[in-house]
């Protein structure tokens, strides 16, 4: 069949079953949080299994200390930042260099803590960017994994953290922005769900 020919049956074709041509539509279906902000960030947050803490900034370390004791945790992988800002009380492998350097000693750290950028209220996860300061990897190799989360950082939806993001990333957006519902989870093997295969077997989230 000619090029000719096809053309004229694609031509006959439409004649009889044109094909529709509609505008695009736009609807936000982003719901807004008319209740409490942290209270409800705090209800899905749990309800995506992490346990959270509501607490004083003063508290945190005695919190962390009670974690470590319940876990038996006995070493902690932190970034820089929050080296000289809480008393960890064991042991703290600091995440300062390249992971080639001290990957003998990142994989066997039983617990990572990190600190959110933002907590997304309508959804219960948070927000985390990663940069050398915080390495993606930070909240990702460990079988515990605590989140630190200011409350005037939880925000009514995606789009507004994505917003903030933006603000302060203006000329690039950072190489990986992470969102953190709780616990890893996989329903690869028989569309069964599992909780901590490939990440962190129990998620807290301390509020302060």
């Amino acid at each position: 069949m000619s090029k000719a020919q096809i053309l004229q049956n694609i031509t006959n074709a439409l004649k009889h079953n044109p094909i529709p041509n509609q505008r695009a539509s736009y609807t936000d279906i982003i719901l807004p949080v008319h209740q409490d902000k942290i209270q409800e960030y705090k209800r899905l947050q749990e309800f995506n299994k992490a346990v959270v803490f509501d607490i004083q900034e003063a508290e945190i370390s005695q919190t962390l200390h009670n974690i470590f004791q319940d876990e038996q945790i006995s070493q902690v992988l932190i970034p820089p930042s929050l080296q000289k800002r809480f008393d960890f009380s064991i042991p703290t492998l600091i995440y300062d260099r390249p992971m080639e350097e001290i990957k003998d000693e990142l994989f066997s750290v039983p617990c990572g803590i990190v600190e959110a950028d933002y907590g997304i209220s309508n959804l219960g996860v948070v927000a985390l960017t990663s940069s050398h300061i915080q390495p993606r990897l930070l909240s990702l190799i460990t079988q515990h994994c605590i989140i630190l989360l200011q409350k005037e950082r939880i925000l009514g939806n995606l789009a507004q953290a994505l917003t903030e993001i933006k603000k302060h990333h203006p000329m690039i957006l950072p190489s990986n922005i992470l969102f953190i519902a709780g616990p890893s989870r996989t329903a690869d093997i028989e569309l069964q769900v599992v909780f901590g295969v490939h990440g962190p077997q129990k998620v807290y989230v301390i509020l302060y």
